[in-house]
């Protein structure tokens, strides 16, 4: 079976990640507290809107930079776990 491209895979899960990223904080830039409470719906109900804070575009880029940090982290982790014990 053929090997996962650890660097490939770490990016893809990065630019993945930037995408849904980018695209939820705008929507909740945006939409407010609506945006929350349609996104607990995919958390069980859970009410976010209760933990929701003011986003401001500094912690929007901050948390950019870490999502897309650790997604890559785990993209090429996930593309070595495969390697190894891939038949």
């Amino acid at each position: 079976m053929a090997k996962l491209d650890i660097k490939g895979i770490g990016m893809a899960f990065a630019i993945v990640t930037a995408i849904v990223f980018v695209a939820c904080f705008l929507i909740i830039l945006v939409f407010g507290a609506a945006s929350l409470q349609f996104f607990s719906l995919f958390v069980h109900g859970i009410d976010l809107t209760s933990l929701a804070t003011n986003p401001s575009i500094g912690t929007g880029i901050l948390g950019l930079i870490v999502s897309v940090i650790v997604a890559y982290v785990l993209g090429a982790v996930f593309a070595l776990t495969y390697n190894k014990y891939a038949k």
